[in-house]
């Protein structure tokens, strides 16, 4: 009979030089792995392009509005709906958004002029608004600032145990636009409420 201690050398020295089925096992063990990263990457694509989308919405809405004499309500809300149809492909859910004259005053405060929401509530005209520097300069200067808000949830929710909500949950995009008046000194709303 052999010798117990020689029997467990000689198992595990085949057991060491054995190479039958490593692959396998190491695909096994590295899947899961490669799983999250390939999801994480197509995660932060789908966000990036979505938010790129918002940021897009935002500058088409101060360009069309900056172009125009003056705007109705009817109209901003075609603005709206094209800025609704860009994010379209990634959710249902509704692109939020504002258009927002503002006009610098005697007294050099920026100041709410009109103020147009499509879900998001419009400014109070005639409040005080904080706008970058350059953008007015001297009294009668003015400049339309569009937002657009999207809430955006991932096709992915996936919640891995230990990292709550990671890639789960609503993120919320918020893109400013400021644009100043191509035609005129200052766009007009016919039909919004004014200072």
């Amino acid at each position: 009979m052999r010798n117990p201690l020689a029997t467990i050398r000689h198992f595990a020295r085949r057991f060491r030089t054995d190479r039958n089925g490593a692959a396998a096992v190491e695909f096994a063990l590295l899947l899961p792995l490669f799983l999250v990263i390939y999801l994480c990457v197509i995660e932060f694509t789908q966000a990036f392009m979505v938010q790129r989308r918002a940021h897009h919405s935002a500058s088409m809405m101060a360009d069309i509005v900056s172009q125009s004499g003056s705007v109705s309500r009817a109209q901003l809300a075609d603005y709206f709906a094209v800025g609704g149809l860009i994010m379209a492909p990634y959710s249902s859910t509704p692109l939020e958004g504002r258009v927002t004259s503002i006009q610098r005053d005697s007294r050099n405060r920026d100041i709410v002029m009109w103020s147009y929401g499509s879900t998001l509530a419009p400014h109070t005209p005639g409040t005080q608004m904080t706008v970058p520097d350059g953008l007015l300069e001297k009294p009668t200067d003015s400049v339309i600032y569009a937002e657009t808000v999207y809430r955006y949830d991932s096709p992915f929710d996936i919640v891995v145990p230990g990292f709550k909500d990671f890639l789960s949950g609503v993120t919320t995009f918020h893109r400013v636009f400021y644009l100043r008046p191509r035609e005129v000194a200052s766009v007009t709303c016919t039909d919004c409420p004014t200072r």
